[in-house]
């Protein structure tokens, strides 16, 4: 059997619902050049995914599953297995709860072979997700920092040839648990000869957000292992890339989001204090003895004070003066020196400190400032706002909500679902039979709803049994009405019977990406339950 054009790689471990919209996007791929297969590395899936997969490879010819007893506990080593098994050409990383264009595999293979390229950087588009956006800006076929800011993207999800791995031996490291892209990515994009491209044409990748708020990239971490892991691959950078704006690039990328970014970021900023301060030190350590002399005077102007404050002020201290940016319209500082802008917010010492990190004449970063009045406001309140929030341990989950709104949606349909079902039964007791079924049909709604994508069966089955249980008080005394409601309760058993079979038998359960096009035979099961029972309770009220 000739070799593959490409071999898809995908690590998975309990994707549940979230696969079925990768897989058809693979089942709808446009011919390539070659062909292509898919491997998947089940990472002992306890959800029933092993057992899913290996009847959906069962029917296509070019996709095979390989098991793991054990889950590892990242996704370093199915990546790793999943390469050493490839026949491909070309080796594509993909997550399992991402999407890719259903042209993604022919384009990449024809761009790559038309470039010689070695890695190859296809155009991404976030759903729920930040993405990379200048360097998708265009197509370049032998990219480098800073012209092409390479630097942005430090995910795996791209296409490799496997030649070029093999021969720079370039694995995931499986001993690290967060930034093992980073360390990849640091030794693929630096090696000599290489040819990085990137194709900006057309969409290939689509970062999705899950509706559960899940993802590995979601996991707490501990701050001196995130940062000896950063630490590692910084220094695998400043290894292979002699002093130039290329090696600058990197390291702008670097302070900009996971060091002087990270401290200043809301996420950091309101951690319980000992948590906080753990970010404050291993930040200013790197900052210290990791980056190069020098570093933070060439750094983009907006970073410059604040990585330099970073080094030497308390954290107190490095907020308070963030604080005085964000909250004073750019007008009024304009102009001012560092002294007067900070006088009450940094001790002069410190900012004496700091200024010897950078040029004599360093004006403050006066760009972080809010140009009108309306953005100086927004941040007050939100700054107060989160003050009184963090208090209560609410942040965190604010966090969420705003990352992914689709989160709060399924949170407030959780409690609203059963709440409306339980209203339900005291109106229906109280003989308000039409407050009654307009209090069921909502608890329908927001069980139909939470069906897509749910990761179990048991409950919507215990939402869809007190959905019901209205329309058992208001079928008391009749014997007609009372038979209905032991039909419909033995059909909730049986859907879920067949949800618990479903879940390990046929992706095709779920919802497809487009949910209101594909909705799953879970989510129709729920859904026409949810309409027996709204059928059911009204006839009984208004018999």
């Amino acid at each position: 059997m000739s070799a593959p054009a490409v071999s898809v790689v995908i690590p998975l471990y309990n994707p549940g619902p979230f696969l079925r919209p990768l897989l058809d996007c693979l089942d709808a791929q446009a011919a390539v050049d070659g062909g292509f297969e898919t491997i998947l590395v089940d990472d002992g899936c306890t959800d029933g995914t092993g057992t899913m997969v290996d009847r959906w490879c069962a029917t296509r010819d070019e996709a095979r599953v390989i098991h793991r007893e054990k889950n590892s506990g990242w996704s370093s080593r199915p990546r790793n297995l999943g390469i050493d098994a490839a026949r491909g050409e070309f080796v594509f990383l993909i997550d399992q709860d991402d999407r890719i264009a259903d042209d993604a595999l022919a384009t990449m293979v024809r761009f790559a072979r038309e470039n010689h390229s070695d890695v190859i950087l296809g155009r991404m588009v976030g759903h729920g997700r930040k993405v990379p956006v200048r360097l998708f800006a265009r197509s370049v076929a032998d990219a480098r920092p800073p012209a092409a800011p390479l630097q942005d993207s430090m995910n795996p999800h791209a296409m490799f040839r496997r030649a070029f791995l093999d021969e720079n031996r370039l694995r995931f490291d499986e001993d690290t648990h967060r930034l093992e892209d980073h360390l990849f990515l640091a030794a693929a994009y630096t090696r000599p000869g290489r040819r990085v491209s990137v194709y900006a044409d057309s969409t290939v990748y689509l970062h999705v957000a899950r509706w559960d708020g899940g993802g590995a990239g979601y996991v707490s971490y501990d701050p001196h292992v995130y940062y000896s892991d950063l630490n590692r691959a910084i220094r695998i950078m400043l290894d292979a890339v002699p002093p130039s704006a290329e090696r600058d690039a990197y390291l702008s990328r670097w302070v900009r989001t996971e060091l002087t970014g990270r401290l200043a970021s809301d996420a950091v900023r309101w951690l319980p204090r000992d948590r906080r301060n753990a970010f404050f030190d291993e930040v200013a350590r790197t900052l210290r003895t990791v980056l190069p002399e020098g570093t933070v005077r060439r750094l983009p102007a907006t970073w410059r004070w604040l990585s330099a404050l970073a080094l030497e002020a308390e954290p107190d201290e490095f907020l308070r003066a963030e604080d005085r940016l964000a909250t004073t319209q750019r007008a009024q500082i304009t102009g001012l020196t560092p002294e007067v802008l900070w006088a009450q917010d940094v001790a002069a010492d410190t900012l004496t400190r700091a200024h010897a990190h950078l040029n004599p004449d360093e004006p403050p970063p006066v760009a972080r400032a809010p140009v009108s009045r309306a953005g100086v406001l927004r941040r007050r309140a939100e700054l107060a706002a989160l003050r009184v929030l963090a208090r209560t341990g609410v942040h965190h989950r604010l966090v969420a909500w705003g990352r992914t709104p689709v989160v709060l949606v399924r949170q407030a349909c959780a409690v609203i679902a059963p709440a409306a079902a339980v209203a339900a039964s005291f109106t229906a007791v109280a003989g308000a039979g039409t407050a009654s079924v307009a209090l069921v049909a909502v608890a329908g709604a927001a069980t139909a709803f939470l069906a897509v994508r749910s990761t179990a069966g048991w409950p919507t089955a215990c939402r869809l049994a007190l959905g019901l249980v209205p329309a058992a008080v208001l079928a008391a005394g009749s014997g007609l009405g009372i038979a209905a409601v032991a039909v419909t309760a033995a059909l909730i058993g049986v859907a879920w019977i067949d949800d618990h079979r479903g879940r390990r038998s046929d992706v095709r359960v779920h919802a497809g990406a487009a949910w209101w096009r594909r909705p799953g035979r879970i989510a129709i099961s729920a859904a026409a339950l949810a309409i027996v029972e709204i059928a059911l309770t009204a006839a009984l009220a208004w018999a």
